[in-house]
């Protein structure tokens, strides 16, 4: 009894130790099994580890250089726009230097034919000195040059247009009317200054009034009075210029130029004729020319009087000599 109760222990004990061993089998197992997905966790994590390190490495290595592209471009943009500044004051420095010297080309141009025309006006080539001097510009040259040349340019068209002038008078006191126009047309080309342009198309409008050219005669009678409205003829070129409008047919500029007469001229001796044919035009409106009274007359002509033929063109010219 004793020897079976010992194996029935001993196999209880057996039984106990493989019951304790396929536990602890089963616990090895699980262990490993937990050991191996901890194991499978720590390679994610040092797999995500390492990609997140590379990542954040390779994100700052852009930052930085971003930086530094920004920052190279910023500075390559001030760069860029100091040059554009630089090539924009040049392309103007140039383009002032480059207007300088053509002004200095053409002011030296000029000074030369200045010396030209002072040089062939001392040696009374008045012809080829009054070309260089048709070709002069004052505003290039110096104030004190300028005003010298204008001075030296103004006695040389008043001898020249002076000299057709007389020659001009000479051929109309001779009775050589189309000689004495083209005097008179030579001594318009010169451009004569003041006074002596105003006693040139005074002159010549006599001369075409006596040629029967009276549209044309009026105009040269209008251009001598603008051109010097204090001259002592100055009256009569506009009283003629009125005239001679009166009589070629142009009765409201006539009237306008009477009008213009009385303002400005009212204490002339041809005042009274004026009134009168300003008077008489407004009655009876545009019609044939109303020959006027004698100077010395004091009868005008009675309302029904039959209207007087025109006047010839030479009596125009006769009084407008006389008032010269």
């Amino acid at each position: 009894m004793p020897i079976e109760d010992d194996v029935h222990e001993v196999k209880k004990e057996v039984t106990k130790t493989h019951n304790l061993i396929i536990k602890t089998d089963n616990l090895v197992k699980n262990l490993s099994s937990e050991i191996r997905q901890i194991q499978k966790k720590q390679e994610k994590y040092e797999r995500k580890y390492i990609f997140n390190s590379v990542v954040a490495y390779v994100i700052f290595v852009i930052i930085i250089f971003g930086g530094l592209y920004v920052a190279f471009e910023a500075k390559v943009g001030v760069v860029r726009r100091e040059k554009e500044v630089l090539e924009e004051k040049l392309s103007k420095t140039e383009t002032e230097r480059d207007d300088l010297k053509k002004k200095l080309s053409v002011r030296a141009q000029q000074e030369r034919v200045t010396e030209r025309f002072l040089r062939l006006k001392r040696q009374k080539q008045d012809y080829d000195a009054l070309k260089e001097a048709n070709r002069l510009d004052a505003k290039v040259l110096s104030p004190l040059l300028s005003e010298l040349v204008k001075k030296e340019a103004d006695d040389l068209r008043t001898r020249m247009s002076g000299v057709a002038l007389q020659e001009g008078k000479s051929l109309l006191q001779k009775g050589h009317l189309m000689r004495a126009l083209r005097e008179f047309d030579r001594a318009l080309k010169v451009r004569p200054p003041g006074r002596m342009l105003a006693q040139v198309h005074y002159q010549r409008g006599q001369t075409l009034q006596k040629l029967n050219k009276i549209a044309k005669a009026a105009e040269s009678f209008l251009a001598a009075a603008e051109a010097d409205p204090e001259a002592p003829f100055a009256d009569s070129a506009l009283f003629s210029a009125g005239t001679c409008l009166e009589t070629s047919g142009d009765v409201p500029r006539a009237l306008s130029i009477y009008e213009r007469f009385l303002q400005d001229y009212g204490t002339s001796r041809h005042a009274s004729q004026v009134r009168w044919r300003v008077t008489k035009l407004t009655r009876s409106g545009p019609g044939p020319a109303v020959t006027p009274p004698a100077p010395g007359g004091t009868e005008k002509p009675k309302p029904d009087d039959k209207p007087k033929p025109k006047p010839k063109p030479a009596d125009g010219g006769s009084e407008g000599a006389a008032a010269e």
